[in-house]
């Protein structure tokens, strides 16, 4: 897997096949989501590239961005993601300036310039550009002028997403590790740097 965190020295990806998202966790319902597009990528001859945001958009404009509590260090996420077989990574740094642009602004500038996708699989509660107001329908209408082709990712399968990620978050902070572990498909772990401490173990 290649990882691009500078958006303006993108190479050209042959027949993108994207999805966009934060992925937090990789879980059972973000590899649901993954499977999709590989398949859809292998239909076509494409490369899969998947478009991830560092930081969290919530940690910008949410309301409360302190209470925010990750399930995966953006390392290892990219660890998570090239094991579930992404080709192309491209982490987009989520700045104010970058969730003001209007969503038009998004698709042509943002989206169409810098990945010509050749299919797009987003789902109908997508959300982006300035306040949030584009969406899934304004997505359609440049699908119907055939600059990509759009593909719908399934309720269920967003239902899932938004509530396995939610729910592992939940379940981690009471103590419920294995609940956390069957949402997630692997087993939960963390990362971090062992230093000297005051050699009493």
């Amino acid at each position: 897997m290649k990882v691009y965190t500078d958006t303006t020295s993108l190479p050209s990806f042959r027949n993108a096949v994207t999805t966009i998202g934060t992925f937090d966790g990789v879980h059972l319902g973000h590899r649901q989501i993954i499977l999709q597009l590989r398949e859809e990528a292998q239909r076509i001859g494409g490369d899969t590239v998947l478009i991830t945001f560092h930081p969290h958009p919530r940690l910008i404009v949410g309301n409360k961005p302190n209470v925010l509590y990750l399930l995966n260090t953006l390392k290892e996420k990219i660890n998570l993601l090239e094991a579930a077989g992404i080709d192309h990574l491209v982490i987009v740094p989520f700045t104010e300036e970058f969730s003001s642009q209007s969503p038009e602004a998004y698709v042509e500038d943002f989206l169409m310039a810098k990945f010509h996708p050749h299919s797009l699989i987003i789902g109908y509660d997508h959300r982006f550009g300035k306040e949030r107001r584009g969406d899934f329908n304004l997505l359609e209408k440049y699908a119907s002028r055939s600059f990509f082709s759009l593909i719908e990712i399934p309720g269920h399968l967003l239902h899932e997403t938004t509530i396995s990620s939610t729910r592992i978050r939940k379940a981690l902070l009471d103590g419920k590790v294995e609940e956390a572990n069957d949402l997630l498909g692997y087993s939960y772990f963390f990362s971090g740097l062992v230093i000297e401490g005051n050699k009493l173990g």
